[in-house]
């Protein structure tokens, strides 16, 4: 009875399996059917729809036709105008949008948007001026020497410093000489005699040995030798024991003014040897001299020397005969019109540099010794210029910000390049290549640039 029992209770479960799966199966097929009969349903509803559309609007147009032919034309014309339209702003945003994208694209330090305002290059006529500091020295030429005739020991000097200045016939020492002594004993012995011949050849003895007219009438009045021969100066002048360093400032750049020491423009040589072999500061009282030995030099300051040095950028500019304004410090109101007559090299302090050279006038004795000086050249340019506040330096190298676009506020695009740069004044600057006049740039390139970044170019 159990196992029959089991068995039935098996055979129940198996058919309600059975049913549980049939259902599923009709319950899924019943809902695609649904599906599809909606799906088409739905599509006759829009062809339908579309065929009552198209019918409407054939309708619609043939009425249009036949009520107004020439206005259809018209407003088919006006349609496409703004489908045109459309197309070219949309073209124009598409091209704009990719401009800004490109130029925001670009390294911030060669590429800047700015607003600032540009300006164009000029082309034209213009004296572009440049100045050049300098000083007033002698003027090498005027330089007359004062030599002594004769052998002895310095007994009294009154020359007392560098650039003293003397009269023409002022006594400038006391010699003590043996031999002059010598000489005037033997013109007292002779005077004595009634040999006129002999006289006057004694007589010029001493004045060609330095001897004024007034000391040997004193000679012959007192019938005596002096102990000393006072020594005049020959001619009127400022005193210079060393000529050659009269030409500028000692390396202190201040002038020297004790005895003998001289100017030795600037060098660290050892002084300056005279002619004879003498230094130029051994020059004092109770030294010997010898027969024909220079003492010292005299320059009258008739004429003297404008030494003047230029800038490296403007010296190439300088050449001889160059006409030059020259302003002194002592009479700023009273300005010199001379030329370039000399520009010479010059290496000082392991530097090499030029300087020029001007001729000026000073009978008048206004212009001074190492007084300053200011020269100012102007040279007529004909060139492509641009201000000098839109040119920006990066050490030797020139640049200026050139505009290549303007985006879609209004704003300035510019890019850096690298110019060549000719005469430069406080105002002008020629541009000699790099730049083409139809272009524009930044009016103020300081404005562009970062204390910071490295610009590129």
């Amino acid at each position: 009875m159990e196992g029959s029992n089991q068995h039935i209770r098996m055979k129940i479960f198996n058919y309600s399996v059975y049913l549980l799966v049939m259902t599923t199966m009709l319950l899924f097929i019943a809902c695609n059917n649904k599906e599809e009969e909606h799906s088409g349903h739905n599509q006759q509803t829009e062809i339908a729809k579309d065929s009552n559309m198209k019918e409407m609007n054939e309708k619609d147009n043939a009425n249009m036709d036949m009520n107004n032919m020439g206005s259809d034309s018209g407003n088919h014309t006006a349609h496409n105008e703004m489908e045109g339209m459309k197309m070219n702003d949309a073209n124009d945003m598409r091209d704009t949008t990719a401009g800004e994208t490109y130029w925001n694209s670009l390294p911030t330090n060669r590429t800047v948007i700015s607003a600032q305002k540009v300006i164009a290059p000029v082309e034209g006529n213009m004296d572009f001026a440049f100045s050049g500091n300098g000083y007033i020295t002698f003027d090498w030429r005027r330089n007359r020497k004062v030599p002594v005739r004769i052998g002895g020991r310095i007994e009294r000097l009154y020359v007392k410093y560098n650039y003293q200045y003397v009269r023409k016939g002022e006594k400038i020492l006391e010699l003590y000489s043996p031999e002059i002594n010598t000489y005037i004993e033997e013109f007292l012995y002779v005077n004595s005699t009634n040999d006129s011949i002999l006289q006057n050849k004694a007589r010029q003895k001493l004045l060609l040995l330095g001897l004024s007219a007034t000391q040997i009438k004193q000679v012959e009045q007192t019938g005596l030798a002096p102990f000393t021969i006072s020594i005049y100066s020959p001619f009127e002048g400022y005193v210079l024991f060393n000529p050659s360093g009269a030409a500028g400032m000692n390396k202190e750049g201040n002038a020297s003014a004790g005895m003998g020491s001289g100017m030795n423009a600037g060098t660290d040589a050892s002084p300056s040897i005279a002619p004879s072999g003498l230094p130029d500061n051994s020059i004092r009282e109770g030294m010997y001299v010898s027969k024909d030995q220079t003492l010292f030099w005299i320059n009258d300051f008739q004429e003297v020397w404008g030494i003047v040095a230029f800038t490296k950028e403007n010296e190439k500019y300088i050449r001889k005969g160059l006409p030059v304004t020259v302003t002194s410090e002592l009479f700023p109101e009273k300005p010199f019109q001379t030329s370039i007559q000399l520009m010479e090299q010059v290496y000082q302090d392991e530097q090499k540099f030029s300087q020029a050279r001007v001729y000026l006038p000073n009978t008048a004795g206004i212009l001074k010794q190492n007084s300053l000086i200011t020269a100012t050249v102007s040279i007529p340019v004909k060139s492509l210029m641009i201000p000098v506040g839109s040119v920006y330096y990066l050490g030797k190298i020139a640049i200026v910000w050139v505009r290549t676009g303007v985006t879609k506020e209004g704003s300035n695009v510019f890019q850096s390049r690298v110019v060549r740069i000719g005469h430069r004044d406080s105002n002008m600057v020629e541009i000699l290549e790099g730049l083409n006049a139809n272009e524009a740039i930044a009016k103020d390139a300081g404005y562009l640039a970062d204390s910071e970044s490295i610009i590129k170019y």
